[in-house]
């Protein structure tokens, strides 16, 4: 070995040791809580982001009886005696790691009359008292001892983001049965240096708190790169293109549209598309209206990473680096011309490295489903090393009943073979953070930095209809999912009892947001055909089901 290579492995090793010495804290789990950036790089330390839930114990295997089991709201791991008290087990944990996110009804057995709920107790390291020991509906719903924004009220349920590291182990328990309930948490390998919660990390840490709780409340990124923009009238079949050639990120993407042209033409947000390539290779490919969660119209909502307003006014601010090019089009497939009042992209610096990773978005067009027929229904299915950030669902919906019983099922590395997931869940609306009790309504419209319930029953302007198109998206940033090797990603389509005949039908459409390292791979790409057809719809929906029930009458 030269003298020159000596030093060069000299000084990789003593960066790892330094990278390894580095102390996974509460303060620091806040910073990278915030940072968008972070996001576009592999974790170091490596983590696995696992999931503990309330799912029906009677599913253990793909494929076998008891998988689409619903009554999702009961399981646990046991019951034990605590300080002479019997508590049920809801997670458990041996080794170190995060607690990134709590979710639950704020509601109990007795439903929407019975809000009281369990005591939480979180007990880390082995401790016999508990760091946490409150009533948990208050907890997750920013009413106990974490504050707003990092616990808060959804639709009938609370989610909580505040991080709670530990350095051995974590076991979280409720005084009383458990309910719908799901715990996200990170798992660090053997010799991670976590520095265990405690009390006094809320009250030692509130600037950061604060600073944390501004930067996510922001919907733009603060300019500080190179700014590209064009403005075109985009005729049938044209695109409108910017590209950058110094290497960098793409630190913001803005794209505004006439309102009023869309209000005439909504088709044009499916057949119009957006797509970017990066260092030669093309990772996005998704209609302009799915990508921004306005599938059917320009849809009002604003999350962490993306928003859209009633002006017209389309945002992205998931960092997107390249080592050299970007490349990123508008393009036009459909028959009309659309105007593109602004498209714009604000590249900054990037210091490209081994755990640099490439932003992809993957879209899975319009399907339609009976609802007696219950299936996983694939959001997408990755090849390679990387990590999901996000998604968005589309559900239209022709019934007045509930649409979204279905549990998520995510698989990584190993898992899909198995035929078990890591991520098992509780619910559609459970998964995006909110609950059910009731039929949704349009007081359940939302935005939340990581979560956004954007269109509740799009098909009539009645507060308690259901009819219609219904929009969920989900954000990841603590609980983002990297996977060496494989990530899997179902969501059961499983409608609500009361349309669950064989002439129920419900439509879908999704998107994938994630990060990937050179060569990875999706079963999502270019789809111009079923971009050029007419959005679903509810007569089309309708349709297929007055064919089937003259096929049962006939027979």
């Amino acid at each position: 070995m030269t003298i020159k290579k000596t030093i060069v492995f000299f000084l990789l090793a003593t960066m790892q040791l330094f990278c390894h010495a580095q102390t996974i804290t509460f303060s620091s789990l806040i910073k990278e809580m915030s940072d968008r950036s972070a996001l576009a790089r592999f974790p170091f330390p490596e983590y696995a982001s696992l999931q503990a839930s309330s799912y029906n114990r009677e599913s253990t295997e793909r494929g076998k009886p008891g998988w689409f089991a619903d009554s999702d709201g009961t399981g646990y791991i046991r019951t034990e005696e605590n300080n002479g008290k019997q508590e049920w087990v809801i997670m458990e944990h041996q080794g170190a790691g995060v607690i990134t996110k709590m979710w639950a009804p704020y509601f109990y057995y007795g439903g929407l009359d019975d809000m009281e709920g369990p005591i939480v107790n979180i007990y880390l390291d082995g401790a016999s008292t508990p760091v946490i020991s409150e009533n948990y509906f208050k907890l997750i719903t920013g009413r106990g001892s974490v504050p707003p924004p990092f616990a808060r009220v959804t639709a009938r349920a609370g989610d909580c983001y505040l991080p709670i590291p530990y350095s051995k182990s974590c076991k979280i328990t409720f005084n009383k049965k458990p309910f719908y309930n799901i715990i996200n948490y990170r798992s660090y390998p053997a010799g991670t240096k976590v520095k265990t919660f405690t009390k006094q990390d809320l009250f030692s840490n509130y600037t950061l708190l604060d600073n944390a709780a501004a930067l996510l409340g922001k919907t733009a990124n603060t300019v500080s790169g190179a700014i590209l923009n064009q403005k075109k009238v985009l005729g049938a079949g044209e695109e409108v293109t910017l590209k950058a050639n110094s290497g960098g990120a793409i630190n913001q993407l803005e794209l505004w549209l006439d309102p009023e042209e869309i209000a005439a033409n909504p088709d044009l947000l499916r057949s119009v598309v957006f797509t970017a390539e990066f260092d030669g290779k093309q990772t996005i490919w998704s209609p302009i209206g799915d990508f921004f969660g306005s599938a059917n119209a320009i849809n009002p909502f604003q999350t962490w990473t993306r928003s859209a307003s009633s002006a017209g006014r389309m945002l992205c601010t998931w960092v997107m680096p390249f080592q050299k090019t970007a490349i990123i089009r508008v393009k036009n497939l459909s028959k009309k011309s659309l105007h593109i009042n602004k498209l714009a992209i604000e590249v900054g610096k990037w210091k490209w490295d081994s755990r640099s990773m490439y932003f992809h978005a993957g879209w899975n067009g319009d399907e339609i489903l009976k609802g007696s027929v219950f299936v996983d229904k694939n959001f997408i299915d990755i090849k390679g090393k990387g990590v999901v950030v996000g998604d968005a669902l589309t559900v239209l919906n022709p019934d007045f009943g509930w649409w979204g019983e279905g549990d998520e099922k995510i698989y990584t590395d190993g898992e899909y073979e198995k035929g078990f997931p890591g991520r098992f869940g509780t619910g559609t609306e459970d998964y995006y953070g909110w609950a059910g009790g009731e039929n949704p309504s349009k007081d359940d419209v939302f935005s939340h930095p990581f979560l956004a319930n954007i269109v509740v029953g799009s098909a009539t302007p009645r507060r308690r209809d259901v009819r219609g198109f219904n929009i969920c998206t989900r954000i990841r940033s603590l609980d983002a999912i990297p996977f060496h090797t494989r990530l899997v990603f179902d969501m059961e389509a499983s409608p609500g009892v009361d349309i669950r005949n064989p002439w129920d039908f419900l439509g879908y459409s999704t998107i994938v947001f994630w990060y990937g390292k050179a060569g990875a791979t999706s079963n999502r790409g270019e789809a111009d055909d079923a971009a050029r057809k007419p959005i679903m719809t509810l007569k089309t929906i309708d349709s297929l089901s007055h064919q089937v029930k003259l096929s049962m009458h006939k027979e």
